[in-house]
């Protein structure tokens, strides 16, 4: 395994040399284009909205565009690494409880999800960028630029992700190889994405909508199919996406204005009408004992939740939204909680109105209040002894606070807190101390913490 990667390092390194060559020697055939003609290059400006605050303009050679004034984000490298290196950090910070939370969701609910269509689905929209350029539509860079710097792109990812593979000896979650921490198909995928969006983003945002929903969809694959912890997906998309920051940053220096001919910077303003829809994960954190009657305390403890979230905002404050998860809360009876403990999976759907109030140029604060159903499909709790209702009433109330990430993009940090709603059977059983039958309307509280990843509409 080492010397084949040692080999593909190789055949990188020595392709980025040629290439590097070729371009070198198609400098002056991009300079015949039209862009460079006038030894100007296109100028782009970003839309800004009325309601956009302390807008200032910003040049980057001859193009302009609109970014907050004063704000951190106006720093080329602070562009380039505000994106990445959180999710990077965030792959090694999970590593662990975290990561091993995530895997019991997914066998609670898939564990037999076995596809391989994220074996090609991660190359897709380097080829969607190949194709849009072959059409002709001309994007961010010349062809020769833009191979170059995808060069540059393939060769950092190749090398970070393989060096921490073979350093970092992870297990795959399916015990099959120790080259789990970071996922490789996940790190492919988002640079891919990224150099989509370096090229096309400035012909339209939903081209890189686009991508990086594609390459959303490439992560969460590795994780059902039990390939790779959550941790290892967060630390590939995070190296993806700086390999392609470094990447175009060296054949930046190489080809200075040659071949360049649009570039956009961030619009990082806050939509008018904040309608979005995104992926759903967070860690349900324990909260009070629920009441079984009998004598019997069930003691939820931390688990995990994800699913799908969106709002549609009709003002520029209000809206409505749903969001569909799934969760598997570990549970324990009080007085047996160091036996065999046992879990809740409740799938939920709810529905609800959305308040959004912007906090600056980039943030926004929300409230949510929703109330839909939940299943329960995990219905013995204690066998033999204790039952629920498969379905019941889900309620769930929460805070936010939104920031712009990119044009488009936009990432949430949440705190939920929620109550399902079940009806508890219990039948005698000496062991656990039940005299006789009981039937009890209870309520599973959870808060759950976490983030909510969207595409801004």
């Amino acid at each position: 395994m080492q010397i084949r990667a040692f080999s593909e390092l190789s055949f990188l390194l020595w392709a980025t040399v040629v290439v590097l060559f070729a371009a070198s020697t198609s400098q002056y055939a991009a300079a015949a284009s039209p862009a460079d003609e006038t030894g100007d290059t296109t100028t782009i400006v970003a839309e800004v909205p009325a309601f956009a605050i302390d807008t200032i303009t910003y040049n980057i050679g001859d193009t302009i565009a609109y970014i907050p004034a004063g704000s951190l984000y106006a720093n080329k490298y602070v562009q380039m690494t505000y994106v990445g290196v959180p999710l990077l950090v965030s792959g090694f910070a999970t590593q662990y409880y975290v990561a091993e939370q995530f895997k019991e969701l997914r066998d609670a609910y898939v564990p037999t999800f076995r596809h391989k269509y994220d074996d090609y689905l991660q190359y897709t929209p380097a080829a969607a960028m190949l194709i849009i350029k072959a059409c002709g539509v001309k994007g961010r860079s010349s062809w020769g630029r833009m191979l170059v710097s995808d060069a540059f792109s393939v060769a950092l990812m190749a090398i970070t992700v393989n060096g921490l593979k073979y350093s970092m000896q992870t297990m795959r979650p399916d015990g099959s190889t120790p080259n789990s921490f970071p996922s490789g198909h996940t790190a492919t995928a988002f640079m891919a994405a990224a150099m989509l969006d370096k090229e096309f983003g400035c012909v339209s945002p939903w081209i890189s909508v686009g991508g990086y929903v594609v390459a959303t969809t490439v992560g969460v694959s590795r994780i059902l199919n039990n390939r790779h912890w959550i941790s290892d997906v967060l630390a590939g998309a995070g190296i993806g996406i700086l390999s392609v920051e470094f990447g175009y940053l060296f054949a930046d220096l190489i080809f200075k204005e040659k071949g360049l001919y649009q570039l956009t910077h961030p619009d990082f303003s806050v939509p008018e009408k904040p309608s979005n829809a995104g992926l759903y994960m967070g860690m349900v954190l324990p909260t009070a004992a629920v009441d079984l009657g009998n004598g019997l305390r069930l003691l939820p403890s931390m688990g995990s939740r994800m699913g799908v979230e969106g709002a549609w905002y009709a003002h520029r404050y209000w809206g409505i939204g749903g969001e569909a998860t799934v969760a598997r809360i570990p549970v324990a009876l009080e007085s047996f909680s160091e036996e065999q403990a046992y879990s809740i999976n409740a799938a939920s759907i709810a529905v609800g109105g959305y308040g959004s109030y912007p906090i600056g140029a980039r943030f926004r604060a929300g409230l949510k209040a929703m109330i839909g159903c939940n299943i329960i499909s995990d219905v013995n709790i204690v066998p033999d002894a204790l039952q629920v209702d498969k379905a019941g009433l889900y309620y769930e109330i929460g805070a936010s606070l939104s920031v712009v990430a990119r044009r488009n993009f936009g990432v949430k940090a949440f705190c939920d807190y929620g109550g399902y709603a079940m009806t508890a059977y219990s039948t005698p059983n000496s062991y656990y101390g039940i005299e006789h039958s009981d039937k009890r309307s209870v309520i599973l509280h959870t808060a759950t913490i976490g983030v909510t990843t969207s595409v801004l509409f």
